[in-house]
């Protein structure tokens, strides 16, 4: 057994929580603001990120560890959103 606290592995990638492949500019729904986001921020900032669980987002990039940004300003997993098709 691995003495590893994760299974993942970096980059992450970049494969939404359906099994869909993602690219800057895709719009994808915010399915979980997850607490490795939020839990040393403040209370305001945890409150304004909980506001976009389950808005349609575009992609603004995937950085060099597989991490999915959206307009600079936050990023998730790539399993924690899903590609919105239309």
């Amino acid at each position: 057994m691995s003495s590893n606290k994760t299974s993942e592995h970096f980059p992450l990638p970049p494969i939404d929580a359906k099994g869909v492949a993602l690219a800057p500019g895709m719009n994808v729904r915010i399915l979980t603001i997850p607490h490795w986001l939020t839990h040393d921020l403040l209370a305001e900032d945890v409150r304004r990120l909980k506001a976009v669980e389950g808005t349609v987002r575009p992609i603004s990039e995937i950085d060099a560890g597989g991490y999915v940004w959206f307009e600079g300003w936050f990023c998730l997993r790539p399993t924690e959103v899903e590609v919105v098709n239309g």
